[in-house]
């Protein structure tokens, strides 16, 4: 493994621990909407949250976009 493979490893185990954390916490994120937006909130970048939710960073992007424009989904 090189340094680079680390850095990967390391990545995808704290994004896994993140997700489990928003699912335990006493707020819990049920809905990946609502995981996005947390995680927006906490200062994490769009790209940050495709990886962390395992969506697309367009996904994400188009999640917040409905939210910043107050409108919700199904109505």
């Amino acid at each position: 493994m090189d340094k680079s493979d680390d850095n990967a490893w390391v990545r995808k185990r704290l994004d896994a621990v993140i997700l489990l954390l928003l699912e335990a916490s006493p707020a819990g994120a049920a809905t990946i909407t609502k995981k996005i937006e947390r995680l927006w909130e906490l200062g994490f970048t769009q790209a940050e949250i495709a990886q962390v939710v395992q969506k697309k960073a367009n996904y994400v992007s188009a999640v917040l976009g409905r939210k910043s424009s107050g409108t919700k989904e199904g109505e």
